[in-house]
């Protein structure tokens, strides 16, 4: 799979949150989220499940990129 297809699985993942979610609140919220789903990735890696492992990496990076969204936001 290539580099473009995982971002745009990232990307989808990220547009899919912010539809259902909105924006974070906060830095601070997002960082919880963002704990959530690091404890999350590491129970699928625990597991030794792929799919989990890949599922959530995706999540992770998600949650980190609206965070940095977020913070460019702010700083504008």
């Amino acid at each position: 799979m290539s580099n473009q297809t995982i971002f745009e699985e990232i990307t989808a993942e990220a547009d899919f949150a912010q539809g259902k979610h909105g924006s974070f609140a906060s830095t601070h919220e997002a960082f919880g989220v963002l704990a959530e789903e690091v404890a999350e990735l590491l129970d699928e890696i625990r597991a030794n499940s792929i799919e989990g492992v890949r599922r959530e990496a995706i999540q992770v990076a998600a949650v980190a990129m609206r965070l940095a969204e977020k913070c460019d936001l702010l700083i504008r």
